[in-house]
């Protein structure tokens, strides 16, 4: 009788430990948490990523970057995305993008800090 219960016990433990992982396809199409595109706030999935254009210098703490979007708002909106801009809070067309900083840490962790989008920022004239 007791190797019955534990023998159960064994097959329930193995059965609730290894039938409820997530497939490999349940993995990717699991949204990353807390990642969204700072312009239409949709959700980033596994292997979804930005678009957008880093410039030189590459070893400096701080660089200039270009965010044009995400695979659901660039180039061409998903139906119902809308694109905003997170600043100014005005629409930001398909030709246009958000103006951002890049900051490089020592850890090697990258911090983006979004300035505006071409209608609210505008380059200093030095």
């Amino acid at each position: 009788m007791g190797a019955a219960s534990a023998l159960i016990i064994a097959l329930l433990v193995f059965y609730f430990r290894y039938s409820h992982k997530p497939s490999q396809a349940q993995k990717i199409n699991r949204p990353l948490q807390d990642v969204k595109c700072p312009i239409c706030q949709s959700s980033l999935y596994v292997g979804e990523n930005l678009v957008s254009k880093v410039f030189r210098p590459m070893n400096v703490p701080d660089q200039l970057m270009i965010v044009m979007g995400c695979p659901h708002c660039y180039p061409v909106c998903e139906p119902g995305v809308k694109r905003t801009c997170p600043v100014c809070g005005k629409t930001v067309g398909q030709d246009q993008s958000l103006t951002a900083r890049l900051f490089n840490k020592q850890l090697g962790k990258k911090h983006v800090h979004v300035v505006g989008c071409s209608n609210c920022h505008r380059p200093r004239a030095d």
